[in-house]
């Protein structure tokens, strides 16, 4: 009987994590609903042509700093960037690469550690992509960081390739 009774909670408390684990952002494939119809091609707006997506790439352990290189970086973009990210023309995105349909991002980009990259992409092409590496040394100096990954992001921005 006291097994019964502790598996209520534990199955509460799964459920919730799941929630919170959907809700939260990131990379994930648009899950098409049963019956669903693509809108006509009159209203259907086409992606922009050039997108810069940033990543930040994480694994299952995070700690202090990690986690403070994401929510500068975050902060970072979305502050310089919300028009362009409203049109879709950036893109911030937050990846755990040790969850195993991401694991191809390590050998993508050659990661090695936790990982800040903003990507180029023309016509849904991938054409250039930088690892901004300078975030560990600016990680005490939240200006600078901010700075540093605005610059970056916005020369992808002004010149595509």
């Amino acid at each position: 009987m006291k097994i019964r009774n502790l598996s209520i909670p534990k199955v509460v408390l799964i459920v919730a994590a799941a929630l919170v684990a959907w809700a939260a952002p990131g990379p994930r494939a648009p899950s098409p609903m049963a019956g669903e119809i693509a809108p006509p091609a009159s209203t259907a707006v086409a992606p922009p042509a050039h997108v810069v997506r940033v990543y930040y790439f994480h694994g299952d352990a995070r700690c202090v700093s990690c986690r403070k290189i994401e929510a500068l970086a975050g902060e970072a973009v979305r502050a310089a960037f919300p028009g362009e990210m409203k049109q879709g023309k950036v893109e911030w995105l937050v990846v755990n690469v040790e969850e195993p349909p991401n694991k191809h991002f390590i050998q993508d980009y050659k990661l090695y550690t936790k990982s800040l990259v903003v990507v180029d992409l023309v016509d849904g092409t991938q054409v250039r992509w930088k690892n901004l590496e300078r975030i560990w040394e600016l990680l005490r100096e939240d200006e600078a960081f901010r700075q540093y990954v605005q610059g970056e992001v916005r020369s992808y921005l002004e010149k595509p390739s």
